[in-house]
């Protein structure tokens, strides 16, 4: 078999952080945040994409404004960016997380840097 299959948690209601992939390439996490619920502040440990398939991502990147995100956007987060990720709006907030390169190769934490 060529292809390697990953797997994830579907239709959970409780808050779930998954790391799915963690190559030498590319980390991709799943993440689900019922309402009232958010990711610790960290700075992006990587290229990020933020890939929404259920409700609506509330986003602060720096000290700019919150700005709100919708199922099925892609959200591009630069290396070295402070973020908080809340569901402010959303029953569930479902997403993932691809971060390419790996961290590793930015010489950056696997892990999020977690910020005040």
């Amino acid at each position: 078999m060529i292809e390697k299959v990953y797997e994830f948690k579907k239709d959970a209601t409780t808050k779930v952080v998954e790391k799915i992939v963690n190559t030498e390439h590319v980390q991709i996490n799943h993440i689900v945040l019922p309402k009232g619920e958010q990711m610790p502040k960290h700075y992006s440990n990587s290229y990020v994409h933020l890939i929404i398939i259920k409700g609506e991502m509330t986003l602060t990147l720096e000290d700019q404004e919150p700005h709100n995100y919708k199922e099925g956007t892609i959200v591009y987060v630069p290396f070295n960016v402070k973020m908080l990720i809340q569901n402010l709006n959303s029953d569930i907030l479902e997403f993932f997380v691809v971060k390419a390169p790996h961290p590793k190769k930015l010489n950056a934490p696997e892990e999020a840097i977690k910020c005040e």
